[in-house]
């Protein structure tokens, strides 16, 4: 896959962004890099567990998109410049709610925001593969993320893998594991890439429609195969 956008953006000190730190450059330097995603209720997160107690290193990019608006953050200064005081809660946290009932249904509000936190995200995503690195030149570095073209995922020494659950699993689990309604699941899905289309850029895929222990067998069956892959 090709760098994508701010992805082979350069950090303070000249040190390279997302897509630069898995390409050609710095093969020398990382391992490998795995770019895992999923849909909603797909089980990628159980996956990425699963990756890290094997020794990969797991940077979680929905958890870095949170973090990188915190209150005392550039994000949170930013977020509130564009969007006002009326977003911040009683804590000085960004109410995502209020956040989200100003970017639903404007595409502009919406761009904005993301040309915010996109390159945000970038950039930590891109210190943190690079802290990973020194600790550890042969590291295995697991970037969950539901959107990979966002965070800059690219790279030749990388591999794509997806988690995939169909649909009627995805909203069994979400109604019964979150109490979420089945049609707030369905809308979420919809508005997701397909199944399909997730296969298609995928070089890796899980199918999670059993049990974990039959989730377990897939990843373990996975991930000896990569580093069978690496040591030759």
């Amino acid at each position: 896959m090709m760098p994508q956008g701010d992805g082979v953006a350069k950090l303070r000190g000249g040190r390279p962004g997302v897509a630069a730190v898995g390409g050609r450059e710095h093969n020398s330097g990382v391992s490998f890099i795995i770019g895992l995603t999923g849909g909603i209720g797909s089980g990628k997160s159980t996956v990425a567990g699963m990756l890290a107690e094997r020794g990969a290193v797991h940077i979680d990019a929905d958890r870095v998109a949170h973090e990188v608006y915190a209150p005392g953050t550039e994000g949170h200064d930013l977020l509130v410049d564009r969007f006002g005081d009326e977003i911040v809660a009683e804590d000085g946290a960004i109410d995502r709610r209020r956040l989200g009932a100003q970017v639903f249904g404007d595409q502009k509000a919406l761009t904005d925001l993301n040309s915010i936190i996109h390159p945000l995200v970038r950039k930590e995503i891109a210190r943190r593969l690079i802290e990973a690195v020194e600790n550890d030149p042969s590291s295995i570095v697991v970037i969950e993320a539901a959107l990979m073209t966002e965070i800059g995922w690219a790279g030749e020494r990388s591999t794509m893998w997806t988690v995939i659950a169909e649909p009627e699993t995805v909203t069994r689990r979400l109604v019964g594991q979150r109490g979420m309604d089945p049609q707030d699941v369905r809308l979420r899905l919809a508005a997701q890439a397909t199944n399909d289309e997730r296969r298609r850029i995928s070089a890796t895929v899980i199918e999670n429609e059993g049990s974990v222990i039959d989730l377990e067998a897939q990843v373990d069956r996975a991930w000896r195969e990569l580093i069978e892959s690496l040591d030759r």
